[in-house]
């Protein structure tokens, strides 16, 4: 799929955090739709086919290991390309040490390898 033609959904992140190797934001402070993304690191050694980056939008049902292919972040937004063919874009809605800490996590768990700048 290309990415004009990506299904995609944008939220402005009123609350954002990342501690303990557990990263995500949320609207949940606005007025909008409620929209959140969640990520972090997990190993299972007796299904090693559930270990990597477990990335969850919306609800469990949206959730699942190794599903982000490219991360593109800029200095307001972060949009998440999944591999099934959407995009989650996250814009800052919050202080600049906030937000920093958010990307901080982001590269900490996802690696430089899937991660563009724009």
């Amino acid at each position: 799929m290309s990415p004009n033609n990506l299904l995609s959904m944008e939220f402005v992140a009123t609350e954002c955090g990342f501690e303990a190797g557990v990263g995500g934001a949320s609207n949940a402070a606005g007025t909008a739709d409620y929209h959140y993304v969640l990520f972090g690191r997990q190993t299972d050694a007796q299904q090693p086919e559930f270990s990597g980056v477990y990335f969850e939008f919306d609800g469990q049902m949206h959730g699942g290991v190794d599903r982000v292919g490219a991360i593109t972040v800029t200095d307001d937004r972060v949009s998440f390309e999944l591999r099934h063919g959407h995009r989650i874009v996250v814009r800052s809605g919050l202080s600049e040490s906030q937000w920093a800490g958010f990307v901080k996590g982001i590269r900490d768990t996802f690696g430089d390898d899937i991660l563009r700048k724009e």
